[in-house]
């Protein structure tokens, strides 16, 4: 089978090759043949050589398939079940992260596309453990929205504890924010503000405004401090989500949310040390939580969140495409040409959507 390979340190070292198809080694995994990967900002990352990763190895971890054999162990899954899968392998259950059920954030977890072989090829081995059962309601396309939708519910529900009729901003128009957005649309907020720049304003601000924010500001040509102060009788909003990354993003979530407001962190910097305005969160008596990957207990709710949304969530797919137009995708997900791209192994090779 074919398979989209990191074969080496450094940057590139990225080649389609022919790899064998993966067999079930132990009683409890499912062999999972492969309907829907989607591109991820971390696979661009490492493209850069800018994320750890072990080559040779087949990248992606955003997927959805449907279980072709299982082991013998097995006892939730048959033959012919789809599911979509945590990405959170190789923990070692043993530190007090793990044991504290934080498997996500453990020193030694080793998850596919990056720590073991991914899903951007025709068939995975997952273990049982990892696995969702995926409704029929939901297709290929959304379901494969499943692992970023975990990570959306576990920054703005879990870890920002967003409630119903709260106002959130989004700081960031990528795949994520707007996933972001579908989360607080099914918790019931009340004003939603997406921000981004005038590469969003093409592609990402008109799904944006389709799924129903109050303002999709560009920060580049408006204020956005001003029109979200005037838009909140001059409070700020209860809930800002850094999707961004950029210290101009992280410093604007500053000056928009209100008093005892919240801040959490989503977005991963390109640089190790970002200048914040310290003195302005501590005089607003600012909470601020960070997220890294998504829990254990956000993927049911993930699902749940996909499966009930009267969204569009087609509007979020830009690029369908199989592997052999990975570097055509790679580029407009790069350069913000694209909402979220799919690997389909089946589809037409020539085609990307877009």
């Amino acid at each position: 089978m074919k398979a989209l390979v990191k074969t080496a340190k450094g940057e590139g070292n990225i080649e389609v090759r022919d790899v064998p198809k993966p067999a079930i080694a132990h009683d409890d995994e499912l062999l999972i043949r492969i309907n829907a990967a989607g591109v991820c900002g971390t696979d661009i990352h490492i493209l850069h050589d800018g994320f750890p990763y072990w080559p040779p190895v087949i990248l992606g971890h955003e997927f959805t398939g449907t279980v072709v054999e299982a082991g013998k162990a097995v006892t939730r899954f048959n033959a012919g079940d789809r599911v979509v899968a945590e990405p959170h392998t190789h923990f070692c259950g043993k530190c007090a992260l793990c044991r504290a059920g934080h498997i996500q954030i453990c020193s030694e977890k080793r998850s596919p596309g990056w720590g073991m072989n991914g899903a951007f090829t025709d068939y995975i081995v997952m273990p049982e453990l990892f696995l969702h059962h995926i409704p029929d309601s939901l297709s290929d396309s959304a379901a494969a929205l499943t692992e970023p939708t975990a990570i959306a519910v576990h920054g703005v529900l879990e870890r920002g504890k967003l409630q119903a009729c709260e106002s959130v901003a989004i700081i960031g128009a990528g795949p994520l924010a707007l996933l972001c957005v579908v989360v607080a649309k099914a918790a019931g907020a009340g004003k939603i503000f997406i921000l981004g720049t005038d590469a969003d304003e093409e592609l990402r601000f008109p799904v944006a405004n389709k799924f129903g924010v109050d303002a999709s500001i560009n920060v580049v040509r408006q204020d956005a401090a001003a029109m979200i102060l005037e838009q909140t009788g001059g409070l700020g909003v209860d809930l800002v989500i850094e999707a961004s990354g950029a210290a101009a993003g992280i410093n604007t979530g500053i000056a928009i949310a209100k008093k005892r407001g919240r801040i959490t962190a989503l977005g991963l910097p390109g640089q190790k040390e970002i200048p914040v305005c310290w003195t302005d969160m501590v005089k607003k008596v600012i909470d601020v939580t960070f997220c890294f990957s998504s829990s254990v207990s956000s993927w049911e709710k993930a699902i749940s969140v996909l499966a009930s949304s009267r969204l569009d969530l087609d509007l979020l797919i830009s690029h369908k495409s199989t592997i052999d137009n990975w570097e055509k995708v790679f580029g407009d997900c790069e350069r913000g040409n694209a909402i979220k791209a799919l690997f389909i192994p089946r589809c037409d090779k020539g085609a990307v959507l877009e």
